[in-house]
């Protein structure tokens, strides 16, 4: 996989994720990416984004859980879910975890709710150069 494959796939994974819970998200990507250690060579590219957007409603939030466990899970991910609530805000990370260090997270809680992460970690020509 190139880079711009793993960009692609990576910000297209958070673009599904926050279509399943529409309303005003705030978007805080890296498109230009940054450096990851691919396979010990330290030659690789990963990319980072997150989007967030205010809570939803409690029943909102469980509807929005489901449907991302059950994207990840559609795409063989291993899936983990935390719960980190405290006395202020009872949040839930739903993450997954893919192949070569793709990772993404969604968070619902009572202060904001967020999808965020990293693409895979690719070989990255422009390194070698």
């Amino acid at each position: 996989m190139t880079p711009d494959e793993a960009r692609e796939e990576f910000f297209g994974l958070l673009d599904e994720i926050q279509a399943m819970a529409p309303g005003a998200w705030v978007n805080k990507d890296v498109p230009a990416g940054g450096y990851c250690n691919f396979q010990g060579t330290g030659n690789g590219k990963k990319f980072a984004g997150t989007r967030a957007m205010a809570p939803l409603s409690l029943a909102d939030r469980e509807v929005l859980r489901q449907k991302v466990r059950a994207f990840y899970e559609s795409r063989g991910y291993i899936v983990q879910v935390f719960d980190q609530s405290t006395a202020d805000n009872k949040l839930i990370m739903t993450t997954a975890h893919g192949p070569d260090g793709l990772t993404i997270a969604v968070s619902t809680g009572d202060l904001r709710t967020a999808v965020y992460g990293f693409s895979r970690c690719v070989p990255d020509p422009e390194s070698w150069k």
